[in-house]
């Protein structure tokens, strides 16, 4: 029974730290509102607050602000890009700070808590695209990910002698 008493407080700690965007905003944020959806009816989204990720496409500095182009993904419960297959599209992530495009560079992962402000359309190739734009409130990138190298002990059979043959 003790063990119960130090074991639940420790999981609701641990379970409550794993998202990288702050609880306030996770607590205001619409989980239901998907890109096609914004896409489709725009005016029906718009103020709406959202966290949505993805695969950072291209990104460039204005006089004004900062706009990163993002190929969307799934978010897991960290709100971590999962799978880069199953994107539902792209959207624009607008900053009123500098990022600078070095750290904010093609194919990092990112994770955005943003205010929905609209759509804008412009050209992918030579086809007309409607991008969703979020202002963003919150923004963390991450590194593309790369197998964890994970040790392995030596066999024990390495340190035997070999016995010469002739």
């Amino acid at each position: 029974m003790r063990y119960k008493i130090l074991f639940l407080p420790l999981l609701g700690f641990l379970l409550a730290g794993c998202s990288v965007i702050s609880k306030e905003i996770r607590q205001e944020v619409d989980r239901g509102v998907t890109l096609p959806m914004v896409q489709a009816d725009p005016d029906a989204f718009k103020g709406k607050k959202v966290i949505w990720g993805g695969i950072i496409v291209s990104s460039k500095n204005l006089p004004d602000k900062t706009i990163i182009e993002v190929l969307q993904t799934p978010l897991d419960a960290r709100d971590r890009v999962t799978d880069k297959e199953l994107s539902q599209g792209r959207f624009f992530v607008e900053s009123s700070k500098y990022l600078d495009t070095f750290v904010y560079r093609t194919g990092k992962e990112i994770t955005v808590a943003g205010v929905i402000k609209g759509v804008t359309t412009q050209k992918i190739g030579e086809r007309d695209y409607t991008y969703p734009v979020l202002e963003s409130l919150e923004i963390h990138i991450f590194e593309p990910w790369r197998p964890e190298f994970i040790y392995e002990p030596p066999s024990p059979w390495w340190d035997y002698p070999s016995y010469p043959t002739r």
